[in-house]
């Protein structure tokens, strides 16, 4: 299936007129005969509602934190032809351009988005404070970031001929073509309240108006031709498109759901709606205002998000359903509350009576709460296992207070937008019911991204109807899912930096390898990476464990180049994690010429050498002006006589060198009887130090005809280094023997 036609409307910052041009565009080049696809980045609500107008489909959503990287291209294509093809897409961006989740690099940004989809990018500029100035901020914009196409600038807010003139003037050298310019006309504001716009669904023959207002300013104001020769230009990308029925693993089911709806309940995702119907439910809205009772056959209660603080009186009236829903909950009946029916089923909200489900009290606070979580299941709930992780959004100005009673229902991780996370993870939500089957909480999750949910509470549906259980096949989230995009052109695709980690102690990697860790998405790593590293990564960071353990666990070389060019060509950021210097005696090389031969960027950050950190930390210098003016480093994971060893054993031992020897646990006295062999004098000092640069560490000191029966006897393990040399009798003056 191919990606139509397609542009995104996106701003230098929140406040520019992003949502008025997007719905405007959405409606005037509907009424032109074109059948329009609606898309927001983001977790936002009250904007696809306004896009629903404007096209006459679903307004849906696109967000890489929510739904994960693999699934934007599918959902957009999947929303672009759901019910009739598209003619055309069109995304409203978030926030400023390159603005994303916090502390995360512009993670689920508009910028993100339109890389992940090659969309061209028309920036909405509010001009009303500047003339010349804006022409430099569109110059920002178009050459920050290589990987977008700035493909046009609608000026908004224009006072004037004059002031349009000036400004225009002065674009002209950017290059970037001015594709509309918009008056102030006050009359197009849409009245808003605490937490944004006033949904469309609340005032729907006013919303109606005033969309009709935005497509005849925005056909005055605008070159539509022009603007849709920009989205042609769009590449046509083929690939799959989102299914339901897939992403259930072919759970069928047999129930009816009902979906609370009115003005008090707006908030639902389209896709909510369409794997619920795709696993068999029969979805039956209800309005908490207005209906006395749920719809016949009930077997489940799904209650979405909205403003029910703003219908507070009115839902405290419609007594009749509060008790209704309190009875069907006491008796089992599986009900998912988010936000604002949290709010519903508490005890009360403001002093106005709820359905007192839950042992909650809820109310407005002056306090706005916002943001991406990360969240673990603090119990086992109908819907989620113990510790399961989802990821999802936060947006309220209320405040739930819990009583005795209750289990909470999320575990959310340290917050991003603190450098390093919190000191302690929050709780939030509620899991009730006779047997857990009502779960409630502030966390609003993209079930598109976490199909196991609607899989659940389907399943737990069908259940409560008929008595009988169905298995919910496991559909976890694919990890590293090539993106589609990425295999057809390059902008795209990731990069690669191989970092080196240590030796053992995290305070020894480089500056710049910590900046490529707070940048990653993806983190590959061996056993040898101090996990201190690790803890530090920002949440969301996926760690793929490629450790070689002798004897045990092994992933071959090959996989783990693979699973670098995978990881980079889905559009990640991957950190190959060494425990040292990736290019000294790892294997660095080989998986850098991986990477390059399959045409991605790839950046070495050295690490600190074993072969030098691990002797110094322990007291043995490598080098003594009075010794041995040179040393002799020696991977030994191949014993000598080897037929695929390089090592000119002889050509060391008459070196007059320090030596020092890496991967020689097991080949230590095979190496240690061709030193001898070849004219080593048997009394050199020899040193191993294992676990070195950690607080594990630990030093067996010898010499060099005795050193692997030392180790034998004392079970040296790797990691370990051996030093060999006069140099070596210095760690006595650092530590003792086997310390």
């Amino acid at each position: 299936m191919t990606l139509p036609p397609r542009l995104l409307v996106a701003a230098p910052a929140s406040g520019q007129g992003k949502t008025t041009v997007a719905t405007g565009l959405m409606a005037a080049l509907r009424q032109r005969g074109l059948t329009v696809s609606g898309h927001k980045v983001g977790p936002d609500y009250i904007d696809p509602g306004y896009h629903e107008l404007a096209t006459g489909r679903r307004g849906r959503n696109l967000d890489p934190f929510l739904q994960g990287e693999q699934r934007i291209l599918p959902l957009l294509r999947h929303g672009a032809t759901v019910g009739a093809p598209a003619d055309l897409a069109i995304i409203e961006g978030v926030m400023g351009l390159l603005d994303g989740a916090v502390g995360r690099a512009g993670f689920a940004s508009t910028a993100h988005v339109a890389r992940l989809t090659r969309t061209p990018v028309l920036l909405v500029v509010d001009v009303s404070g500047a003339s010349r100035s804006i022409a430099a901020l569109v110059h920002g914009f178009a050459t920050f970031d290589p990987q977008l196409t700035v493909a046009g600038v609608i000026l908004n807010k224009v006072g004037s001929v004059t002031h349009e003139a000036e400004v225009r003037e002065a674009l002209a050298v950017t290059g970037v073509p001015v594709l509309g310019v918009l008056r102030r006309d006050p009359s197009l504001d849409t009245p808003s309240r605490h937490l944004g716009l006033v949904p469309a669904a609340e005032r729907v023959a006013a919303a109606r108006r005033t969309v009709d207002a935005l497509a005849a300013h925005i056909a005055a104001g605008v070159d539509l031709d022009a603007v849709v020769a920009v989205a042609r230009r769009a590449p046509a990308l083929s690939g799959p498109a989102w299914d339901p029925a897939a992403e259930l693993g072919g759970l069928t089911v047999d129930a009816t759901v009902a979906v609370a709806s009115g003005p008090a309940f707006t908030f639902r995702y389209a896709e909510t709606d369409e794997l619920l119907a795709a696993a068999g439910l029969r979805l039956a809205p209800v309005d908490p205002l207005q209906d006395p009772a749920l719809p016949d056959d009930t077997a489940g209660l799904y209650l979405g998000g909205g403003f029910p603080e703003m219908y507070a009186s009115g839902l405290a009236d419609n007594a009749p359903l509060r008790r209704a829903v309190a009875a069907a909950a006491a008796a089992g009946l599986p009900v998912v509350a988010e936000c604002a029916g949290l709010l519903y089923l508490a005890q009360d909200l403001d002093g106005a009576a709820m359905a007192g489900v839950l042992p909650a009290r809820a109310r407005m606070t002056d306090r706005l709460v916002l943001g991406y979580r990360e969240a673990r299941a603090a119990t086992a709930s109908m819907i989620a296992d113990a510790d399961d992780l989802v990821t999802g959004h936060e947006f309220h100005r209320t405040r739930v207070e819990a009583m005795p009673g209750g289990t909470s229902a999320w575990r959310f991780r340290p917050r991003p937008s603190a450098a390093h996370g919190t000191a302690a993870p929050t709780l939030d939500g509620i899991v009730g019911g006779p047997d857990g089957n009502v779960h409630a909480s502030y966390l609003h999750v993209h079930w598109a991204g976490h199909p196991d949910l609607a899989g659940r509470f389907s399943a737990a549906v069908h259940r409560h109807a008929t008595g009988v259980a169905v298995r919910v096949p496991r559909t976890r989230r694919p990890a590293a899912a090539a993106s589609p995009a990425a295999a057809v052109h390059p902008s795209t695709v990731g990069r690669v930096a191989l970092v080196g980690a240590g030796p053992g102690d995290p305070g020894l990697i480089t500056q710049r390898g910590l900046d490529r860790l707070a940048e990653a998405d993806v983190v590959v790593a061996d056993r040898l990476v101090p996990h201190a590293l690790l803890r530090e990564l920002r949440p969301g960071v996926r760690v793929i464990d490629v450790s070689k353990v002798p004897r045990g666990a092994f992933v071959p070389q090959e996989r783990i180049n693979q699973i670098l060019v995978e990881e980079a060509r889905a559009g990640h950021r991957v950190v190959r994690l060494k425990g040292g210097d990736p290019f000294v005696f790892g294997r660095g090389m080989e998986e850098a010429q991986a990477c390059r031969a399959a045409g991605l960027p790839v950046e070495v950050v050295p690490g600190v050498s074993s072969a030098v950190a691990v002797p110094e930390l322990a007291g043995v210098p490598v080098t003594h002006r009075g010794l041995t003016q040179g040393f002799t480093v020696v991977s030994a994971h191949l014993p000598p006589g080897d037929p695929g060893s390089t090592v000119d054993w002889a050509g060391v031992a008459r070196a007059g060198t320090t030596i020092v020897l890496l991967m020689a646990v097991q080949t230590l006295p095979d190496v240690a009887a061709a030193l001898l062999a070849h004219g080593m004098d048997p009394a050199t000092p020899a040193v191993s130090i294992e676990n070195g640069g950690t607080d594990r560490q630990r030093v067996l000191s010898g010499r060099l005809d005795d050193i692997a029966a030392v180790a034998a006897a004392h079970g040296l393990c790797a990691p370990a280094v051996t030093v060999v040399g006069q140099v070596a009798a210095f760690v006595d003056a650092a530590q003792p023997a086997d310390a």
